[in-house]
């Protein structure tokens, strides 16, 4: 499936949608930076700080913020 985007795996649907949209964002953003220049990765030891406890239900419950109601003038 080289060039012809991602597969994502996921206990839920939810999850599901979270690893795909944040696989893209996070792609592009690395991207960018290779652009610019060299890139610190994370550490084993950061990357399991980061998915540990409370951060990770979180970032799975509000991945990203609801959308915005326009309100026009009656």
């Amino acid at each position: 499936m080289r060039g012809h985007g991602s597969t994502v795996v996921a206990p839920s649907l939810e999850r599901a949608v979270y690893r795909a949209v944040y696989t893209e964002v996070n792609a592009k953003i690395l991207a960018d930076a290779l652009r610019i220049g060299s890139v610190e990765y994370l550490s084993l030891e950061d990357a399991g700080e980061v998915l540990t406890g409370q951060a990770r239900s979180k970032m799975a419950a509000i991945p990203w913020p609801p959308p915005i109601h326009i309100v026009t003038n009656a």
